[in-house]
């Protein structure tokens, strides 16, 4: 099989080829989202989007219903994206689905909500957080996550012992728990940073 030949330069591509370069930059940025801010890889495939975007608007080419479907093709807000993708690094061109939620933020238990994108303890929500808080305090499981207590230190955060309730997500994978005081902290740090930022 042969390699596939380099794009030439972007100002010398034709304008169809841009349109359809552009929309495999966007997927590119989507795919690898969870790397930002600082990942390489993403962020050539943002200045990509950038530049290959310059030259269609010098051309005076709209992007707008080649967007509209290529949102239609991957379920992603791509004209979001797109926009993102020209502010960065003001807004991080996280992609949305499409409910609107990002992607890599999704909570991982509700699947309603988004976590911070400095989450430390458990790709949770707030108000899952919370959740697991009173589920810790009443001893009182919910879907999606486990209640335990265990010998094994490697299994549980360094503020527990082996009396100590721990909260994780059910998975089939190595299990490790958190104790309330790790989420009482987390939920602590995040309002202190969300305080900071606003």
């Amino acid at each position: 099989m042969r390699d596939t030949p380099p794009l030439g330069p972007i100002g010398e591509r034709d304008t169809e080829s841009l349109l359809e370069d552009l929309c495999v930059a966007l997927r590119n940025v989507g795919l690898r989202d969870r790397d930002l801010p600082r990942g390489d890889k993403v962020r050539e495939h943002v200045a990509e989007v950038r530049a290959i975007k310059a030259e269609l608007v010098r051309r005076s080419v709209k992007t707008d219903d080649r967007i509209t479907r290529l949102s239609h093709e991957t379920n992603w807000r791509m004209q979001d994206l797109l926009r993102e993708c020209l502010e960065f690094p003001d807004s991080m061109p996280y992609v949305k689905e499409a409910d609107g939620i990002r992607r890599t933020l999704r909570c991982r238990l509700c699947r309603t909500h988004e976590r911070p994108s400095d989450a430390k303890v458990f790709w949770w929500c707030n108000e899952c957080l919370v959740h697991g808080l009173k589920s810790i305090e009443e001893r009182t499981p919910f879907d999606g996550i486990v209640l335990f207590r265990t010998y094994n230190p490697e299994a549980r955060c360094q503020h527990a012992d082996s009396e100590t309730i721990l909260v994780a997500e059910y998975s089939s994978d190595t299990i490790y728990g958190c104790c309330a005081k790790c989420l009482t902290e987390e939920l602590t740090r995040r309002t202190s940073s969300w305080a900071t930022v606003s």
